[in-house]
């Protein structure tokens, strides 16, 4: 019987899942979004509420707590003071998931998990600076990229000549060939 069994288990040992679990949350933290298999989302997910509410309270307890968890001195200071400011107003439903369909390889169904809301400099683990709190980025909106410049053949040529002339080709760009010092010449008796 499945009774009060609410994790997954993933096929793997206590420690194995952990540390995935671990480092998948870190992933989330560091970058902002990450993309795994809907089970793994969903257990992310979790753990993420978790953390993130932890970080609410950033005291130092919970920063200990924290540090516990991932190890790492820096995802936890992001995690306090960048990322847990921008949900002030919410309880839970720190991320959002975005179905993304079938991995090629084995058919397995693809999940984009990402924060709600997410600061500025994503991807970056250095503090604000001045004591700034983390302010929330704009959404994203989709524009029609420019159309690429025509380059005229003066241009071109210009750009062509300015390349220096004393230079040696690279070796990479000649094929190697080994010369045969010794030559064997076939006798007939």
């Amino acid at each position: 019987m499945r009774h009060r069994v609410a994790k997954r288990h993933f096929n793997r040992d206590t420690k194995h899942r952990k540390a995935m679990i671990m480092n998948l949350v870190r992933s989330l933290v560091e970058q902002g979004e990450i993309k795994t298999t809907t089970e793994k989302a969903k257990e992310v997910r979790r753990w993420a509420d978790k953390v993130v509410s932890k970080a609410k309270a950033g005291d130092v307890a919970a920063r200990r707590s924290l540090h516990r968890f991932f190890g790492k001195r820096d995802v936890v200071n992001t995690l306090v003071d960048r990322i847990a400011p921008l949900f002030a107003d919410r309880t839970s439903g720190f991320t959002t998931k975005e179905v993304l369909g079938k991995r090629r390889g084995d058919n397995t169904e693809m999940t984009k998990i990402s924060f709600v809301s997410q600061p500025e400099g994503v991807g970056s683990l250095k503090a604000p600076k001045n004591g700034e709190v983390a302010k929330a980025a704009p959404a994203k909106k989709k524009t029609a990229s420019a159309p690429a410049k025509k380059v005229s053949k003066k241009t071109e040529t210009s750009v062509k000549s300015a390349a220096p002339k004393n230079i040696a080709p690279s070796k990479s760009a000649a094929p190697k060939v080994k010369k045969d010092t010794k030559t064997k010449i076939a006798t007939s008796k």
